[in-house]
């Protein structure tokens, strides 16, 4: 009597010691497993299954078949095409089929799963996590009919429970994974946040400095508003960091049309004169990069607004963006002002010039500033 042939409690403290969250190679790990219950059973196939996400349909973790030493996966059951069945799942401890092709239970799946495989007998057992219905694991007998066991279908039983555990495990140490990774991104971003609020600090204490030595206005209400439209295009870069959930790096085009539509909305008087072509280019600054083109931005817009909007009459203030065949990005600034020798109003301290040069010079781009011909800016970012 097989009973007395073989001790099925030792081989289940055998299949314990797999340790299925220590190998990399589930497929094998349940090749393994499965060999070893086949032989204990003495039957030809083996299989576990999963329910999908909806609950909709079983798809197989892993089929093993003695006869043909070969292992597959991902085998898909519908729930609609076999209600008798799935129902018998939800309702039983176990399913015992000695004769499969008379079975109630197992009947309708006759056509297309049993005589295909050549099942003769099977039992299968539900697996449950916390009372809640996940899979089943079948043992099935080919060639020949099989009466299970009561011994046998404790073992069943018991390697329905040992899956389960080592899948709940798996899950666990999953969702721990996924938490632990959360917890460091959330450690860097608070200090990225940190690191950037420090860095914005430290540029506006610095044009704050710069305005003190260079700075020609001494009109309250001038100056405010110029450090009102710097402070928006750094809490620009804020916003959209947020909203995008990509902490460290900017879209450069979203991010000059938030600018161009702010200054449209803090300077009414010119908003109509505002010409933007900014097309949809795939570059991503780091965000230290596009605080500074944001600003170089502003201090244009702002020159331009206190120098060249009185004096012209047919007043157009404009901003570009485009791609070049060589992944280079061009941005080109500007109004249909006069000109003016940029180099040497630099020479003259004046503070907005300044500023634009130096944080130029602070980025990895070539620029061309205006000159007696045309008042014009061009900046080119190189892209790998």
């Amino acid at each position: 009597m097989l009973d007395q042939s073989i001790n099925l409690l030792d081989e289940l403290d055998n299949l314990s010691k797999i340790h299925w969250l220590e190998r990399e190679d589930i497929d094998a790990i349940f090749e393994d497993f499965a060999q070893r219950i086949i032989v204990s059973l003495k039957i030809d196939r083996i299989n576990a299954w999963l329910f999908n996400m909806d609950k909709t349909a079983i798809v197989s973790m892993g089929e093993y078949d003695i006869r043909t030493r070969k292992f597959k996966k991902e085998s898909v059951i519908n729930k609609k095409d076999f209600p008798v069945y799935f129902k018998a799942l939800e309702e039983n401890k176990i399913i015992l089929a000695e004769n499969v092709h008379t079975n109630r239970i197992t009947r309708e799946l006759i056509k297309t799963y049993i005589t295909p495989l050549g099942i003769e007998s099977l039992m299968d057992v539900p697996i449950r996590i916390a009372g809640e219905l996940i899979g089943v694991i079948c043992f099935e007998k080919a060639g020949s009919k099989k009466k299970f066991t009561p011994k046998e279908q404790k073992f069943g039983i018991s390697v329905s429970i040992l899956l389960a555990s080592n899948l709940e495990a798996r899950h666990r140490r999953a969702a721990q994974i996924k938490l632990d990774k959360a917890l460091h991104e959330k450690d860097l971003l608070i200090k990225e946040i940190n690191h950037r609020v420090r860095n914005n600090f430290a540029i506006l204490v610095s044009l704050l400095r710069i305005s003190k030595e260079k700075g020609k206005t001494t009109d309250p209400k001038i100056l405010l508003d110029e450090y009102e439209q710097r402070v928006i295009s750094m809490i620009k870069i804020h916003d959209m960091l947020c909203q995008s959930k990509n902490y460290t790096s900017i879209n450069l085009s979203d991010y000059l049309k938030e600018l161009v539509n702010e200054f449209k909305k803090s300077h009414n008087e010119i908003s109509h004169e505002i010409i933007e072509h900014i097309d949809i280019v795939n570059c991503y600054l780091p965000t230290k990069e596009a605080i500074h083109m944001g600003l170089i931005v502003t201090e244009v817009f702002l020159n331009s607004f206190k120098y060249a909007f009185l004096k012209s009459p047919d007043y157009k203030l404009f901003i570009g963006v485009k791609k070049d065949s060589d992944n280079s990005i061009h941005i080109k600034i500007g109004d249909n002002g006069k000109g003016f020798d940029f180099d040497e109003k630099v020479k003259q301290n004046t503070l907005g010039l300044n500023i634009i040069k130096d944080l130029a010079e602070g980025m990895d781009l070539t620029s061309k500033y205006p000159s007696l011909k045309d008042n014009i800016y061009e900046f080119v970012i190189m892209q790998n």
